[in-house]
């Protein structure tokens, strides 16, 4: 669920470029600024699209800027939270904190916005391991989702993921079932495949092998349909994991090997060297050690590397 897609509203963006209804006669009406604001909105979303970061943040802070100097509320709560969960995703939470602050008290009394701000602060909460928070403001925005859809079914995705990390596995497993019809009724394929996943996961650790099997393999299926690709990634680990759990040795390499050449294709390094290690570990306990060997070789050489700019 964690990708680095903006969670920002699909109907409200269009709305933000193209004006709003004004007049007798309803005609579109928009000032310079607003158009400015929406347009370095829009920029920013396409760049974090791309994985260009710097980019989308500073895109993201001139569109703030400039909603800011003329009180446009709506545009300003949307580049908040976007640039709230840059914050996050890079483990600067006291500033996310802050961004998303600001983003809830924008946003009272426009329903649509504030569920969109609870959302990323129950994000917030849930990546400090706040557990209680984050159920407190995933509910709230739940109660302020649409009666169903893609709002809704990542907020489910959200509950199942807290539920699982304070060690609920049946309230975890309930969200993500209706988080999975949810999804799965809208359209929502990343967050469908999410849901799965989750699933997937949940069935591994009741070794209930040969459901997990299929539950992850159904969310590789849909995430390599769109492309996603630290999904996938996610996807073989997880596969990989399954099949240590079964005692499938070699499977459980070839999974790793796959997942590893799905990061290093998305430039994550850091992220394929921790593969890496995990195969040397492998190699080494079936006694494949010119195998193990190259792995330190390359998880070491991979370490030293800086991830590429963005």
């Amino acid at each position: 669920m964690n990708n680095w897609r903006f969670w920002i509203l699909s109907p409200l963006l269009p709305v933000l470029l193209s004006g709003c209804a004004g007049g007798s006669g309803g005609t579109l009406v928009r000032s310079e600024a607003q158009i400015q604001a929406a347009k370095q909105l829009e920029r920013g979303l396409r760049a974090q699209s791309k994985g260009e970061l710097q980019q989308a943040e500073k895109f993201l802070a001139d569109s703030l800027k400039i909603s800011s100097s003329i009180e446009d509320n709506p545009g300003r709560v949307i580049a908040l939270i976007n640039l709230a969960r840059l914050e996050r995703l890079n483990n600067r939470y006291e500033s996310a904190d802050i961004r998303v602050n600001q983003a809830l008290t924008l946003a009272k009394g426009t329903s649509s916005l504030m569920s969109e701000a609870a959302y990323e602060k129950g994000l917030i909460e849930l990546a400090q391991n706040r557990f209680a928070e984050a159920i407190t403001w995933a509910d709230k925005s739940l109660s302020l989702s649409p009666g169903s859809g893609e709002s809704k079914g990542r907020v489910l995705n959200l509950l199942a993921r807290i539920h699982r990390a304070t060690g609920n596995r049946d309230k975890a497993r309930a969200a993500a079932l209706m988080a999975r019809e949810e999804n799965h009724r809208s359209g929502e394929l990343a967050e469908e495949a999410n849901s799965l996943r989750l699933l997937g996961s949940l069935e591994r650790e009741e070794k209930k092998y040969t459901e997990a099997g299929k539950l992850l393999l159904e969310s590789l299926e849909i995430d390599k349909k769109i492309g996603e690709s630290h999904k996938i990634a996610l996807d073989l680990e997880e596969l990989a994991a399954l099949s240590g759990d079964k005692g499938e040795i070699d499977m459980m390499a070839d999974y790793l090997e796959r997942a590893f050449s799905v990061h290093i294709g998305g430039a994550r390094l850091q992220k394929g060297a921790t593969i890496q290690l995990k195969l040397a570990e492998i190699y080494r306990k079936t006694g494949n050690t010119d195998l193990a060997e190259k792995s330190l070789q390359i998880a070491d050489k991979l370490m030293l590397k800086k991830e590429p700019v963005k």
